[in-house]
């Protein structure tokens, strides 16, 4: 994908000035791996595709946390985060010690839909989008819409 089609996709996008495109496409890993810091899985609970539980060895193509709820509900993500170490926080600014992320959701469905990471070297934030590119935006809000939803949660663990 180029700059036009993620601002196609993300609008807000247009107007920060720290959008970038930041790696090549790359289907090895999603969203929730890159913001849990994985690079060499797919990190989704192992559902049906409307969404019921599906017993977690059935699934090969997918990894999600041992006895973390398994369901779409953004607050089976949060689960997962808080099984890795996170815990919710009141802001998206940087604070030193930790490495912040953020967990989005669709508010009709309370479906998760992302997950975004802060950068500790530069303080931006930093996507994964699906099997697409990774890109870096000033801030959690600026990949809010239609694709994504709304930020649901900060969560924040020891950088």
């Amino acid at each position: 994908m180029d700059k036009r089609d993620i601002i196609n996709l993300f609008p807000l996008l247009a107007f920060d000035p720290g959008f970038s495109i930041s790696s090549p496409e790359d289907d090895r890993y999603n969203c929730l791996a890159w913001a849990m810091m994985y690079k060499d899985r797919w990190v989704w609970p192992p559902v049906d595709e409307v969404g019921n539980p599906l017993p977690q060895d059935i699934d090969i193509y997918t990894w999600w946390p041992n006895d973390v709820a398994v369901g779409l509900h953004v607050k089976c993500l949060v689960e997962a985060f808080e099984k890795i170490g996170f815990e919710i926080c009141a802001s998206w600014e940087h604070e030193d010690g930790y490495v912040k992320v953020a967990l989005y959701y669709d508010p009709q469905t309370m479906d998760m839909t992302h997950a975004a990471r802060e950068s500790r070297q530069n303080r931006c934030w930093m996507s994964k989008l699906g099997s697409n590119n990774d890109i870096h935006h000033s801030t959690p809000y600026t990949i809010e819409g239609e694709l994504y939803g709304k930020v649901y949660c900060i969560m924040k663990g020891v950088g």
